[in-house]
């Protein structure tokens, strides 16, 4: 199923992972998100010139989403910085913060992932042919090379 100059990596990367399983059970990420405070910040009028098109922007890419990618470009942009420039505090406290968050992001889909062969055991004793269905589907995306980021 791979190409022959793709070569999958191994171990898996756990947020790959994730979302193949999010694929193949037909989750989007909306699913899996909990709202943090519901009603603690809402766009109006009185903190946007543009309320509607604020809100269609975040139901596309979330705020999260937003600062994850502006992190991931400002962290190669101080990669890319002379060495001596690196070790400016802002550069050394922004990059801890993103290793941080990294962090916390590959252990939190490794406690998700933990949770497949639970979902898989019960799902083969509630719908055999459906589990069989996803388990060769599994088994087809574990092998199958990773798609670059």
């Amino acid at each position: 199923m791979s190409t022959p100059d793709a070569v999958p990596s191994w171990p898996p990367d756990p947020l790959e992972l994730l979302r193949r399983w999010q694929a193949l059970w037909g989750l989007t990420q909306d699913v899996l998100v909990q709202p943090i405070l519901p009603g603690w910040f809402s766009v109006t009028n009185n903190n946007s010139t543009a309320p509607g098109t604020e809100a269609d922007v975040v139901a596309m890419h979330s705020y999260g989403r937003q600062l994850g990618r502006i992190s991931d470009a400002l962290e190669l942009l101080i990669e890319a910085q002379p060495a001596s420039a690196q070790k400016a505090r802002a550069y050394s406290q922004f990059l801890s913060m993103k290793a941080d968050i990294d962090r916390l992001k590959k252990e939190a889909a490794a406690r998700r992932l933990a949770q497949i062969p639970a979902d898989l055991a019960l799902l083969e004793k509630s719908d055999k042919p459906a589990y069989e269905r996803l388990r060769k589907t599994l088994r087809d995306a574990l092998d199958y090379p990773r798609a670059p980021p």
